[in-house]
């Protein structure tokens, strides 16, 4: 049922003002930072305090939490993307590129485990830069078994299984970064 108060209104789309760019920005550099200190449960209110702006403000960026939910996880996918494409076109060092680039998509992934659980639950505006980032690991990874710095085996479907369990690895309670890197070390 439609709250009679908000109505069936539609977030704003058309060409934005500066001032609306910028709040939208707070807005979601607000909710990230909320979502990684205190999960998925904070309240848009609480996101739009942390922004200083008005609740109606977020209301009109984001129809519902999930989008809010959504946009976030795509901009810290986005993050990753610009960085994996950063160290596949500078580094000299591919393996180094390689496993410097894992250990900050498991250090951060870990970060926002909770939001990152939406990748599984149908998060809606994030295949795309998913896709692209995987892409982007997949030229990391050939770039690193060309140079011989990585088991040349070892192929994109490898690589997620590693991340993954270096990821299991970092969060477990008796984990943490060594465990992490100890997980890497299945790339050589």
């Amino acid at each position: 049922m439609t709250d009679p108060k908000r109505g069936e209104r539609p977030a704003s789309t058309g060409p934005r003002r500066a001032d609306a760019v910028a709040n939208r920005a707070k807005v979601v550099a607000a909710a990230r930072e909320a979502f990684v200190a205190a999960g998925l449960g904070v309240s848009l209110d609480e996101i739009a305090r942390r922004a200083g702006v008005g609740a109606g403000t977020v209301h009109r960026h984001f129809r519902t939490k999930a989008e809010l939910v959504d946009t976030v996880l795509a901009a810290a996918v986005e993050d990753l993307l610009v960085a994996a494409n950063s160290a596949a076109a500078s580094a000299d060092d591919a393996g180094g590129a390689l496993r410097d680039f894992l250990v900050r998509l498991v250090t951060e992934g870990a970060e926002v485990h909770e939001l990152a659980a939406r990748l599984q639950a149908g998060a809606r505006n994030v295949e795309g830069p998913v896709a692209e980032l995987d892409r982007a690991m997949g030229l990391l990874l050939s770039r690193a078994r060309a140079a011989g710095a990585v088991d040349r085996d070892i192929d994109e479907r490898d690589l997620a299984a590693i991340v993954a369990a270096a990821h299991a690895a970092y969060v477990h309670p008796a984990g943490g970064e060594r465990a992490m890197r100890l997980v890497l070390r299945a790339l050589d």
